[in-house]
């Protein structure tokens, strides 16, 4: 009798290791399994469903990342790609409502411009552990290791000189160094957007370069966001911190914070116009006004951020489809518009 009893526990043993093994492949145990940081492929050529990938945006209701969501959208249509965009209107929660939202909907790639850099370790890890394919467009984000997450943008540093030279020539061009004059620089930032920083930089090294300008006639006021509303109160409070100056130099980390100082001057009416020099960056409906009522005081650096969208939605069904490795950078240059020329370069249709 104990033999039969003992017999029927060793048995019992015997099945339950045998389905442990089945559960785990008849392999290693799920926990020994190597762990990998890339999110896996999870389409190919001949899967029956289409390849699916959100866009989030901070603000799609701007014209920028109209732009962006517009060169998106044209892609995924080209590739056969099933494409949606969801906005989060510069609201942390909305943007993590919107990371579930496309959680539920089963993407396999995701698409962001984050609203806030500082979550971007812990958006990345969320995204990562569902398997999920990320790619940041315009505000790079670094994982939850510190490494970078592969990103499409447009170059930084190279466009802030490529306008302070522009800028500091029209200022030489319009005497505004002759003797009496008082000259200042204003270059709005937005601290917690890290990727404006470097704009800022080449702005400060090209016109340093080319006046006769010092560091300490530079000002650097500060938004939360860089967005025209919050533009147009550090312009305005700026203006009136500085009544003893006569002449203006305003570089934008976008058209923003170009077109907000030109408004905030053109509002006080105590210097004319030509009194001052804008150079916006980005090139989109604002800078077109500016064009289109001919101010010869304004100029931007024009990015294009269809290219930006489209070229992101190829690289990540690049990635989806056949496995090739997303670039980490993948930047696009800009020219220099002028109410003279800008015609040539930018499309008004994008925006």
């Amino acid at each position: 009798m104990k033999t039969r009893k003992l017999l029927m526990i060793v048995l019992a043993v015997v099945m339950l290791i045998t389905m442990s093994a089945c559960n785990n492949g008849g392999g290693a145990p799920a926990s020994d399994a190597p762990a990998t940081d890339a999110p896996a492929v999870t389409a190919t050529p001949d899967s029956d469903a289409p390849i699916k990938v959100a866009y989030i945006s901070k603000m799609l209701s701007h014209p920028w990342f109209i732009g962006t969501d517009n060169g998106l959208r044209d892609a995924a249509e080209k590739l056969g790609v099933d494409y949606f965009s969801i906005d989060a209107d510069l609201n942390d929660e909305a943007f993590d409502a919107a990371l579930e939202n496309a959680f539920a909907q089963q993407v396999d790639g995701l698409t962001i411009t984050i609203t806030n850099q500082g979550n971007g370790p812990s958006v990345a890890q969320r995204v990562r552990e569902r398997g999920v394919a990320l790619l940041t467009i315009d505000d790079d984000i670094v994982d939850e290791n510190g490494d970078p997450v592969p990103h499409v943008g447009a170059t930084t540093r190279e466009s802030g000189v490529m306008g302070g030279e522009y800028l500091a020539r029209m200022a030489n061009e319009r005497g505004f160094f002759d003797e009496g004059n008082v000259v200042k620089v204003m270059l709005i930032d937005a601290p917690t957007v890290t990727v404006l920083w470097p704009r800022i930089e080449g702005y400060m090294e090209a016109i340093l370069a080319n006046t006769p300008l010092t560091e300490d006639d530079i000002l650097i006021p500060e938004t939360s966001d860089a967005m025209l509303e919050d533009s147009l109160v550090v312009a305005r409070a700026t203006l009136q911190a500085h009544p003893e100056v006569t002449h203006w130099i305003v570089g934008g980390v976008n058209d923003d914070t170009a077109i907000a100082p030109l408004k905030a001057i053109e509002e006080e009416g105590r210097i004319p116009l030509e009194n001052a020099v804008f150079c916006g960056l980005g090139g989109y409906s604002m800078s077109v006004e500016e064009f289109r009522r001919g101010n010869d005081s304004y100029i931007c650096i024009v990015w294009d951020s269809y290219a930006e969208g489209y070229k992101a939605m190829e690289i990540m069904y690049d990635y989806l489809v056949n496995g090739t490795p997303m670039p980490m950078s993948t930047l696009v240059g800009g020219n220099i518009a002028t109410v003279d020329n800008w015609q040539d370069i930018i499309d008004p249709s994008n925006w």
